[in-house]
């Protein structure tokens, strides 16, 4: 194997395929990224059996790409990454000296390490049998990723709820996340009608949207046990959560009795300076609501406490005692985003509904905490 790359964007493409490995793996070949070097392209693959990424860089015009002779290795991520940053050049040299002792050189620096031969990895399958591929635009995919994943729960003890829940029929995708004590959903026109109901782990999702920001559009296929984002030269492939998804449409309240309009800015800032104020580890706020402003408190065992008065844009409804986690409830306004928020309430007990005004769209729902002072 003898090639030279464009440092760049080689770097690129490792800092991709890097999100794909883990520190935990089993297998030590899943530690490092497979480079495939062809008479025409250099292909980089990873994975840790959840996630698997596979990434080419094709032998062009530019001349970002010289193959002097194909081969194939595998190279501990964690290396080969800080080796390619560390050389102060625009070009990288990568040279085969004996089986899997490998030299990849640049300027005035060379490093040797030995790698592993490519049939002690896995066979990693990125074929896809969805016969309804579908696109959507990068900024709505990041968009949903940014308005939903943060919902979801963080404890295994109900893996389901680690996933975002895509559900697609009559035109119509609706995307949830709940953590059982909030919930975030979205529903989206789609131009055709697709059948499907699946559960992506967040944590995978968070990946795709960090991978994707450069591209237009992307590409979704999804089988039985696995969903793949194609874009440019990249397939990213995980697999998806088995258990059923809850019936979330029940948690969403069809009735109100109050409704507050309020400064999306003020509402942040003011939880915001009471969020390191906890009690059992949970930052917990009361708000007191009338006609004319919110009235924020905080407290904890330690006698520490704090208040906040925000006014209203608008409030319709009686006075209202409701206390809730605080940084549920700013996660909920940062996620809605614009200048003003709508809180649509059904008394001090009932979940509340988190939106913009005349938009159901999106919504986030958090269910109260009852306290005792």
């Amino acid at each position: 194997m003898n090639f030279k790359i464009s440092k760049k964007e080689f770097l690129d493409a490792l800092s991709l395929s890097s999100r794909a490995i883990s520190s935990t793996t089993p297998l030590p070949s899943l530690a490092g990224i497979k480079i495939t070097v062809t008479e025409n392209s250099l292909t980089l693959t990873s994975s840790d059996s959840n996630i698997s990424i596979r990434t080419s860089i094709n032998n062009n015009d530019s001349n970002a790409l010289i193959i002097n002779e194909p081969g194939e290795i595998v190279i501990e991520a964690k290396y080969i990454l800080e080796i390619v940053r560390k050389i102060d050049d625009d070009f990288i040299n990568f040279e085969t000296i004996d089986g899997t002792f490998i030299k990849i050189y640049g300027g005035n620096s060379e490093f040797k390490i030995n790698g592993m031969a490519p049939d002690q990895y896995p066979m990693i399958n990125f074929d896809t049998r969805d016969d309804q591929p579908f696109k959507l635009d990068t900024s709505l995919l990041n968009q949903i990723i940014d308005e939903t994943a943060f919902a979801c729960s963080d404890k295994e003890t109900r893996p389901v709820l680690t996933g975002v829940n895509l559900k697609a029929e009559n035109k119509k995708l609706y995307v949830n996340a709940t953590d059982s004590y909030r919930l975030a959903s979205k529903t989206i026109d789609l131009d055709t009608d697709l059948n499907f109901n699946i559960t992506i782990p967040a944590k995978y999702l968070n990946e795709v949207y960090h991978s994707i920001s450069n591209e237009e559009q992307v590409t979704i296929a999804i089988d039985k046990q696995k969903i793949s984002f194609i874009f440019g030269n990249t397939i990213i492939d995980t697999r998806l959560l088995d258990d059923e998804f809850p019936d979330t449409s029940r948690l969403i309240p069809t009735s109100f009795s109050q409704k507050l309009v309020v400064s999306a800015k003020e509402m942040i800032r003011a939880i915001d300076r009471t969020l390191f104020i906890k009690a059992d580890g949970k930052n917990t706020i009361k708000m007191n609501i009338d006609a004319n402003k919110i009235d924020l408190t905080s407290t904890n065992q330690a006698m520490l406490s704090s208040f906040e008065e925000i006014p209203v844009i608008r409030y319709e409804g009686d006075p209202l005692e409701i206390s809730c986690s605080g940084k549920y409830l700013q996660d909920a306004i940062k996620a809605i985003g614009g200048d003003e928020i709508t809180i649509d309430f059904s008394g001090e007990l009932k979940p509340m509904v988190v939106k913009r005004e005349g938009d159901d769209s999106l919504i986030q729902i958090i269910s109260p905490v009852r306290t005792y002072h």
